[in-house]
């Protein structure tokens, strides 16, 4: 990329005072000349032919001896013809002579101007007359050339913003996948130093306060004791040969860009223009950073605040229970062996439903483990916490499940471990079952479409009206439909509900995983 300032818009040329054509190459002069010479010639021609004439007729009529009219009338038609010869001659000379002055270089100028109208920037007059016309065809040639030089530097600024645009596009494009701040204002200083439009640089960002903490730094530029990013106009401060800018976003000041300028180089608009923009995007770069900590603790902290409410709910009650059970083990330890031993048995059990409760907690917390097992063995190990903690009996038909996206797997397990939930919150069923198929699109036959099925045989509820639960339901239609799925709904008061989540396959999936019906 070229350095800015390197180019800079040509200043109007002044319009140089030509000197003043000679009087004796002026076309006036040239034009009068000619027709001096033209009426000279007619003229004298004139006057000879006449004077023969006049000398004929005065000889004829003095009666002079052997002169018969014959001979007077040829001497007449001879004078005649000859007036007729010298004024035809006269007349082409002074046409030629008046086509080279005049005819044939407003031609070559008409036509040359024509040329240059459509984009040859090649035409040239060349002509080495010295009269007006001559001047106007070097005029011409003149335009000509600074035309071209225009065209060249504007092509040359065009060349240079368009790698300047792609430049920043590829910076903002390293901005939108990246989310490590070092990495990305290491960018942003690369970026402007191959611009050329900085010897050393700095980011700064600011706490709020008016203090600064430096991020990068680039050539050793000193630091900014008294820099305060929130007094920094927006056009930004020249001190000493450096530029500092204010990082803002919405209306807010972010930080600091400092910039010192290459040796013998001053801040022009163009210089300035390009580390603004360049600014611009080191101040999206910390906006981005910084939401996305955000974001990531504040989804951290509901995590946390999941995990114990969960802890809570289960874990931490089977633990209580174990203890309680415990304590009861050992006051019959001795005295009623028997109660001892049905009481550790109900520890046993409430340390497997415990376990079985951290397990799938765990698998909550890290979906990347369905990405390790599946999602079929998902489902079972889902299900099989569902019999421990709850004392559910579980019905299972998965082996139709085909291989699909890793997304697909996630929403369908989000899906059914939602469902489970409502079933063990609100249906106080004694039996779940879920099944997964493959089924045909009834408009075209073919088998595209998989079906997985979460039934219970528990109190039900009017799917159409007020329930327990329908946020959750919202949910599982929102994540299906995401995936281009949808989900039905069969249940009634006292029946017991039937979930079916419908998801479109690819033919793919069909041969890579489970059995057509």
């Amino acid at each position: 990329m070229s350095a800015p300032g390197a180019e800079r818009p040509a200043e109007r040329p002044e319009v140089a005072a030509r000197p003043s054509v000679a009087f004796a190459d002026r076309l006036g002069t040239r034009l009068t000349l000619l027709l001096l010479i033209v009426v000279l010639v007619l003229a004298a021609a004139t006057a000879v032919l006449l004077w023969r004439g006049l000398d004929a007729l005065v000889v004829a009529r003095a009666g002079v001896d052997g002169v018969a009219p014959e001979a007077l009338g040829a001497v007449l038609r001879s004078s005649l013809v000859n007036l007729v010869v010298v004024v035809a001659v006269t007349l082409v000379a002074a046409a030629a002579f008046s086509r080279s002055l005049f005819v044939e270089p407003i031609a070559r100028l008409t036509e040359a101007t024509r040329a240059l109208a459509a984009g040859d920037r090649t035409v040239r007059l060349r002509l080495g007359d010295r009269s007006e016309l001559g001047e106007l065809a070097r005029s011409f040639d003149a335009m000509a050339d600074a035309l071209a030089e225009a065209q060249d530097r504007l092509e040359a600024r065009v060349t240079a913003r368009t790698a300047e645009l792609r430049a920043l596009l590829a910076l903002s494009n390293t901005i939108a996948v990246t989310t490590d701040l070092e990495p990305l204002l290491a960018a942003v200083l690369d970026r402007l130093e191959a611009s050329g439009a900085g010897a050393a640089a700095e980011i700064v960002e600011g706490d709020g306060s008016g203090a600064t903490v430096r991020l990068a730094v680039r050539g050793g530029l000193a630091a900014d004791p008294d820099l305060d990013p929130r007094a920094l106009p927006v056009e930004g401060r020249v001190a000493a040969g450096v530029l500092a800018l204010p990082l803002r976003v919405r209306e807010r000041s972010v930080g600091a860009l400092r910039v010192a300028a290459p040796e013998a180089a001053d801040w022009d608009e163009e210089r300035r223009r390009l580390v603004a923009a360049i600014a611009a995007q080191a101040a999206v770069a910390i906006e981005n950073v910084r939401l996305y900590e955000r974001a990531r603790d504040e989804a951290a902290d509901d995590e946390r605040r999941h995990l114990a409410r969960e802890l809570h709910d289960s874990v931490s009650q089977a633990l209580y229970a174990i203890v309680l059970g415990g304590h009861a083990a050992q006051k019959h330890v001795e005295r009623d062996p028997d109660k001892a031993r049905r009481a550790l048995d109900t520890v046993v059990e409430l340390a497997e439903a415990a376990l079985a409760e951290m397990r799938a907690l765990i698998f909550e917390l890290r979906p990347e483990a369905l990405a390790d097992v599946g999602l079929a063995a998902a489902l079972h190990r889902q299900l099989d916490g569902l019999e421990l903690r709850h004392k559910l009996a579980t019905d299972r038909a998965l082996d139709a499940l085909p291989d699909l996206p890793f997304a697909h797997q996630q929403t369908l397990l989000r899906v059914v471990q939602e469902a489970l939930h409502n079933v063990v919150k609100h249906a106080r069923a004694q039996r779940v079952a879920v099944r997964a198929s493959v089924v045909a699109d009834t408009d075209t036959g073919d088998y595209g479409g998989l079906r997985l099925e979460v039934a219970d045989d528990g109190v039900g509820f009017d799917p159409v009206g007020p329930f327990p639960g329908h946020l959750g339901l919202t949910s599982m239609r929102e994540r299906l439909a995401d995936v281009g799925g949808r989900l039905d709904i069969e249940s009634a008061r006292g029946a017991g509900t039937v979930l079916r989540a419908h998801l479109p396959i690819a033919p793919l999936a069909l041969d890579a995983g489970g059995d057509r019906p």
